[in-house]
C-alpha cells in the first residue's frame, strides 16, 4: 500500500466494525468509519453517511482499503441490496478516487447447504434463500470493479448477542429426543474483526476467505452446553462445556476457540 501511512475507510461500522477500527489504528494505520450515526473511536476519523443515500456520501475522503461491515438495515430483498449490492456501488461512486482493493464482510448463508457438507473458501456459492442470493450478486459487482477480498461470516457471537441465549430461554432452540443433527456456524467478533483486519494488511488476500471458529459443533451440542451454563433443567442436556457458548454467555475472551460448523478458513500468513 506503498510508503505513505494507509487510509483505511470501515463503511457500516457497528460492533465489529469498531473493533477493527481499534484494531488496525492500534497497528498504524489511518482509520476513518462511516456509519448513520457518526459513532467511532477516538483513534478513528467519525464521518456520518447512509449508503441507501447517495446525497449523504457526498464529500468522503479518498481511501486506499474500503472495509464494508455493513448490516441490512431490513431483513428483506431491500435491505440487503442497499448493504451488500447497491450500497457498495453508491460508496465507490461518492468517493474522489477509486480504492485499491475491498474487503467485503458476507456471510456462509450464501453456501446453502445443511446437510453436513464441509464447506471451503472454493465451494461455490448455492444460495437457497433471495437475501443470500443478493449477497453473492454483491459481492461479484464489487469484485468486478476493484480487487475485492470477500469475507464470508459465520454467525457471530460475544459481547452483547446474546440471540442462542434468549432462544434457549425461551424454549424456541432446545434439545429433544430425535431432534435432526444439524451444523451450526459460528465465530467471535474480535475472531471476525481480526480476520478483516488480517485481509486489510496482508499484501495479497485471496479473493475469498471463511472467518469461522475452529471446531465443528452440532446444534443440539451448543443447545445442551447453553442448558447447562444457564441452569435449565433438561434430563438430555451433555456436560460437555463448549468455549463458543461460555464466551456467548460470559462475553469474556478465552482460548482455544470452538467453532459451530464444518467450514474451514482460507486466510494464512
Amino acid at each position: 500500500m506503498g510508503d505513505a501511512v494507509p487510509h483505511v475507510l470501515i463503511v457500516g461500522a457497528g460492533d465489529t466494525g469498531l473493533t477493527l477500527a481499534t484494531m488496525l489504528s492500534s497497528a498504524g494505520l489511518r482509520v476513518s468509519t462511516l456509519n448513520r450515526s457518526g459513532r467511532s473511536i477516538d483513534a478513528a476519523t467519525a464521518l456520518v453517511g447512509d449508503l441507501a443515500d447517495s446525497a449523504s456520501l457526498m464529500g468522503l475522503p479518498s481511501a486506499d482499503v474500503v472495509v464494508f461491515t455493513t448490516a441490512p438495515p431490513s431483513r428483506d430483498d431491500e435491505g440487503y441490496r442497499t448493504a451488500y449490492l447497491d450500497g457498495p456501488q453508491r460508496l465507490l461512486d461518492a468517493l474522489p478516487t477509486e480504492p485499491a482493493r475491498a474487503v467485503l464482510t458476507s456471510t456462509t448463508g450464501v453456501y446453502g447447504a445443511d446437510d453436513g457438507r464441509w464447506v471451503t473458501a472454493t465451494t461455490p456459492p448455492d444460495p437457497s434463500r433471495s437475501t443470500a442470493a443478493i449477497v453473492v450478486e454483491g459481492e461479484a459487482a464489487l469484485a468486478r470493479r476493484i480487487p475485492t477480498t470477500v469475507v464470508r461470516s459465520a454467525g457471530i457471537y460475544g459481547p452483547g448477542r446474546r440471540r442462542l441465549i434468549d432462544q434457549v430461554l425461551t424454549g424456541v432452540v432446545g434439545v429433544t429426543p430425535g431432534m435432526p443433527a444439524r451444523w451450526t456456524n459460528r465465530v467471535h467478533r474480535d475472531d471476525l474483526a481480526a480476520a478483516l483486519a488480517l485481509c486489510v494488511t496482508h499484501p495479497s488476500p485471496p479473493p475469498v476467505v471463511i472467518a469461522v471458529d475452529d471446531e465443528s459443533k452440532l446444534m443440539y451440542q451448543l443447545s445442551s452446553t447453553s442448558i447447562v451454563i444457564i441452569g435449565i433443567s433438561n434430563p438430555r442436556a451433555d456436560t460437555i462445556l463448549s468455549t463458543c457458548a461460555c464466551r456467548e454467555q460470559t462475553g469474556a475472551r478465552t482460548e482455544p476457540t470452538t467453532s459451530q460448523s464444518p467450514t474451514a478458513t482460507a486466510v494464512s500468513e
